[in-house]
């Protein structure tokens, strides 16, 4: 056995008195002060001055003030003393001046940071929880902060004095600090925003957020850096097994969930997780519906930013209408002149049903309430005074066209491989009046490739053909010869590490792919989906059509916290069989007036068994002026040109 030293030993046991934090070190420098006076008093008491004789206690005490004062150095007389004195004040700015105030100095610091951390408890009841740090984060926190009226609202049903947001994130960063104040637009909504470091999947971390307290608790999705078997759906169904014992402990009644579940196949799992309220969103799903509803009817893409962003047009509403109970759902219209009445949604028993499109004759019951799309929560309040239905002063006697159902075969391409893609070749097969034939093109293993889609069986009824190419390599890419389909859809890969590469790669392509498409003609519809809402802008105004996951998640997720209703609107509108939002030629309706307000517009929709949302000015004709007109105000005159296109809400029957 080897034996240590005296100075071996000595050194570790400091070292064991460092490492167990600021207390015990300021506890071992004053322990060394005091030996140091000690030693100091003796060498002084040792002096052979008769003049002057010490005792032992005062010249411990004259030792001290050396080594604490520097300003006593010049009262001393004599070599000794003064040799004396000068080592102990220079002992003393090691001690006091050194090691004391960096002692103190890393304490604070430390301090700090685990305050900027935010490992504290949050001291709040009736707030909005969303726990996690992904790209829907941010998002959901601008959808929150510019919902004030649908927050008021919600925060008045809870009781609730003000809207504060807790967060929890892995890491609090100063990058994340700033990506918050840029996309906040300044610091006034920060005061709103309460961050704390932490795992959602460890519950004593979610005690931090005050989880149990809360009035709603969000979990969005992640897209981006695992490879791992824990994927996120994995991590959601753990988090909300993790609240249903944690709340459950806490209180009788479990707070209102709102979680982004990507696989479609784990929803019965994650319901059977928490006890309390919960709505689900499938993301994979969601999104895929959209995609497959752009491809069966082009330029829905504007439609959905328009729908489902925050303060850039208008968006759906709930809201209860008591003053029309017993009455029919067409004289809904009548109280609502700056809305448009979609439909309504119906209580059976825990449950909603949506009626979307439905006819004039609908009677609207006492627990119904009405979906209705406007600008603004305040344009979807009734009017005191009911306005009557516009109808057209002179009909014209030509019979509408009837109205055509996009059953035609499409040539579909698919660029990339990420998670949902089982689900976007589900989606198709789900449409039995179009029949689809689909060509996926990535670098991923074909054979890897058929597996996944086995396991789905997404792929048993389209049969997709797997092509394994780089589509970002022009010579692979023109092999493929995208010009021959109808629709190139172009996905953000997540197999990347972050949203920023994956995009990176998708906008290449897209340039890539309209180079070689620039001479074709008819061009194939292109359909871009990007995870990163800032790089929008760098694609500019170009002919192909962008769909921004991240938002249009986002926008769900926050909106269905406020109002759970919601989220049975956005299935029934984008699942097949249901209800879709599709463009329409004005011949189809027949022949129109020449002149007419929307409202009259609105009428012979209705006529057709159709609600009409708005105008496509200059759809797909690459007109300076080509605009979405969603809800313009109903007694505005419409002027329908060549190349516009109607907006309406239609059941294919």
């Amino acid at each position: 056995m080897i034996r240590l030293g005296f100075i071996d030993r000595l050194k570790f046991f400091i070292e064991r008195q460092f490492v167990k934090g600021a207390l015990y070190q300021l506890l071992l420098v004053v322990v060394l002060v005091g030996l140091v006076s000690l030693l100091g008093g003796l060498l002084i008491a040792v002096d052979g001055n008769e003049q002057a004789p010490w005792r032992l206690g005062e010249a411990v005490w004259w030792a001290f003030l050396r080594l604490t004062d520097p300003g006593y150095l010049g009262d001393d007389e004599g070599t000794w003393r003064r040799l004396v004195s000068t080592l102990l004040t220079v002992t003393g700015y090691v001690l006091f001046m050194g090691t004391l105030i960096a002692i103190l100095t890393r304490w604070l610091i430390s301090r700090m940071q685990e305050l900027e951390q935010g490992l504290t408890p949050v001291a709040a009841r009736n707030h909005i929880v969303i726990l996690g740090w992904t790209n829907r984060t941010v998002p959901v926190l601008r959808e929150l902060m510019l919902s004030s009226r649908r927050v008021r609202n919600f925060l008045r049903a809870h009781g609730a004095p003000r809207l504060q947001l807790a967060v929890l994130a892995d890491e609090i960063t100063a990058e994340r600090a700033k990506e918050l104040r840029r996309d906040l637009a300044g610091g006034r909504h920060l005061q709103r925003i309460i961050l704390r470091s932490g795992s959602e999947l460890n519950p004593a971390h979610l005690r931090r957020v005050a989880c149990a307290n809360a009035a709603a608790i969000i979990v969005p999705g992640r897209s981006f850096g695992s490879d791992t078997q824990v994927t996120s759906d994995v991590e959601t169904i753990t988090v909300l097994l993790s609240l249903d014992g944690l709340t459950a402990a806490a209180r009788d009644e479990l707070p209102y969930v709102v979680a982004e579940i990507q696989d479609a196949r784990m929803l019965n799992v994650a319901r059977r997780a928490y006890r309390g309220p919960l709505e689900l969103i499938a993301g994979d799903a969601v999104i895929s519906r959209l995609m497959v509803q752009n491809v069966r009817h082009a330029g829905l893409s504007d439609v959905f930013n328009e729908l489902f962003s925050q303060g850039k047009g208008n968006e759906f509403f709930i809201r209860p209408s008591p003053q029309l109970v017993g009455r029919s759902i067409g004289a809904a219209q009548e109280h609502y002149p700056r809305a448009i009445v979609c439909g309504l949604v119906r209580q059976a028993g825990s449950a909603w049903i949506p009626h979307l499109n439905v006819h004039d004759d609908f009677v609207v019951l006492a627990t119904d309430k009405l979906v209705l799309l406007a600008a603004s929560h305040e344009d979807a309040l009734p009017s005191r005074h009911a306005r009557q239905r516009a109808v057209p002063q002179s009909q014209s006697s030509a019979a509408p066209v009837a109205l055509a159902t996009p059953h035609q075969p499409r040539r579909v391409l698919i660029l990339g491989w990420s998670r949902k893609v089982p689900a976007l070749v589900h989606e198709f097969s789900t449409y039995h009046d179009t029949r689809v034939e689909l060509t996926l093109v990535s670098t991923f293993s074909a054979v890897e490739r058929q597996k996944q889609l086995g396991r789905t069986g997404a792929g048993s009824i389209t049969d997709p053909r797997l092509v394994e190419a780089d589509y970002s390599v022009e010579a692979e890419l023109r092999a493929i010869d995208p010009g021959q389909y109808d629709s190139v859809i172009l996905l953000s890969s997540d197999r990347l590490a972050s949203g920023e590469e994956a995009d990176a790669r998708a906008m290449v392509a897209c340039l890539l792919l309209e180079e070689i498409i620039s001479a074709r003609e008819p061009r194939p519809q292109v359909v871009l989906e990007l995870s990163d809402p800032h790089n929008e802008l760098l694609m500019g105004r170009r002919e192909g059509e962008v769909i921004i996951s991240p938002m249009l998640l986002s926008h769900m997720l926050a909106q269905v916290a406020l109002r759970p209703e919601l989220r049975v609107v956005i299935d029934e509108l984008f699942t097949a069989g249901g209800p879709e939002i599709s463009f329409r030629k004005p011949s189809e309706f027949g022949a129109l007036p020449a002149h007419m307000t929307f409202a009259e517009l609105a009428w012979h929709g209705r006529q057709l068994g159709e609600t009409v949302l708005g105008l496509y000015r200059g759809a797909h004709s690459g007109r300076a002026d080509q605009r979405l007109e969603i809800n313009p105000p109903r007694d505005a005159p419409v002027a329908i040109v060549d190349g516009d296109q109607i907006l309406v809400l239609t059941t294919y029957r």
